[in-house]
């Protein structure tokens, strides 16, 4: 994951409600299994090994975070589980073909959360970040971001 990446989901997340936070997190996952893809290529164990721990926190965290109240909460476990090890054959069978059947069922699951995610109108987690607002402001070709000063910014005691 690049710097940009990281930054642009940082600023993503602080503007996110629940589902956005969920879908977040995916696209950080589909970062992850690239990243995972491109050191399997060059051959790079280390960073090989790092990345799969990292896509694997990710999905741990959707596990950790299930509420079992509901029923899918059980399936959902179930599949995230499933994906955990598709991961682990990576570093054990040092193949890629388990990785890339996982990632089409994970991409049919972003799917399903990103049509959820449309009826979901609750404000954002963080209700005391900064707004950032982007747009075109200096010419055709030029993107600027700028935020938005709160005076009320941190933790009220």
């Amino acid at each position: 994951m690049t710097k940009e990446q990281k930054q642009d989901f940082t600023r993503r997340i602080t503007q996110a409600n629940r589902s956005g936070l969920v879908l977040i997190k995916y696209e950080m996952l589909f970062v992850y299994i690239q990243d995972i893809q491109k050191a399997f290529q060059e051959k790079d164990q280390r960073e090989l090994t790092n990345y799969v721990h990292y896509a694997d926190a990710i999905l741990k965290s959707f596990q950790e975070t299930l509420d079992f109240q509901y029923e899918l909460a059980g399936q959902l476990f179930a599949l995230y589980d499933f994906h955990r090890r598709q991961l682990a054959k990576v570093l054990v069978r040092h193949s890629l073909k388990e990785l890339e059947e996982s990632t089409k069922m994970l991409q049919q699951m972003y799917e399903a959360f990103a049509a959820s995610a449309k009826q979901d109108t609750s404000k954002p987690l963080m209700q005391n970040a900064q707004q950032v607002y982007a747009g075109y402001t200096y010419g055709k070709n030029n993107l600027n971001e700028s935020c938005e000063i709160q005076s009320s910014r941190g933790f009220f005691a």
